[in-house]
C-alpha cells in the first residue's frame, strides 16, 4: 500500500474483549477487504482529473453493549447503494474482466456468517465505501 501511495490510518481501541473465531480465517477477511479498498483506490485515480481526497484506507475499532465492532474504510471509488446487497453473491463483481472473479467478498462472507457475525457495506462520507464486520461479545466478556 505505500509503494502505491496509499495512507493506512489506524484508529484501534487496545481496550477491546476477545471475539471467537479463526484468527487465520479472519485474517483471509482482512486481507481480501484491503486489496479490494487498493483496487478501488487506484481505479478512482486512474481517471483524469484525479480526485481532490487522499488515497487512504481506515481501520477503526470501537465496541458497544453486545459487539466489537470493526471498519475498513477506503477513498475508491464506491459501491453504488443499488447493487451493494448483490456484492456478496459468488461471482459478483464491479471490477474489469481479468481482474476479479467475484469470490472474495463471497468467501468472506460465508466465514464472517459461520463466527455468527455479521458484514456489511455502507458508503464512506469521505468518498469510498465502508465495510463494517460487527462480533458478539460472548456474554461473559460484557
Amino acid at each position: 500500500l505505500k509503494v502505491r501511495g496509499i495512507e493506512v490510518i489506524w484508529q484501534i481501541n487496545e481496550q477491546l474483549p476477545l471475539i471467537m473465531g479463526d484468527p487465520g480465517r479472519l485474517e483471509q477477511v482482512m486481507i481480501n477487504l484491503l486489496i479490494n479498498a487498493r483496487d478501488a483506490i487506484e481505479q478512482r485515480w486512474e481517471t483524469p482529473p484525479g480526485p481532490e481526497i487522499p488515497k487512504q484506507i481506515r481501520l477503526t475499532t470501537t465496541r458497544n453493549v453486545s459487539k466489537v465492532v470493526l471498519e475498513v474504510c477506503d477513498s475508491g471509488i464506491g459501491i453504488p447503494e443499488n447493487i451493494r446487497e448483490k456484492i456478496f453473491e459468488p461471482f459478483f463483481t464491479t471490477k474489469k474482466v481479468g481482474q476479479g472473479t467475484g469470490l472474495g467478498l463471497s468467501i468472506s462472507y460465508g466465514i464472517i456468517k459461520e463466527c455468527n457475525d455479521q458484514i456489511y457495506a455502507r458508503g464512506n462520507p469521505q468518498g469510498g465505501v465502508c465495510f463494517v464486520l460487527e462480533f458478539p461479545i460472548p456474554v461473559e466478556e460484557r
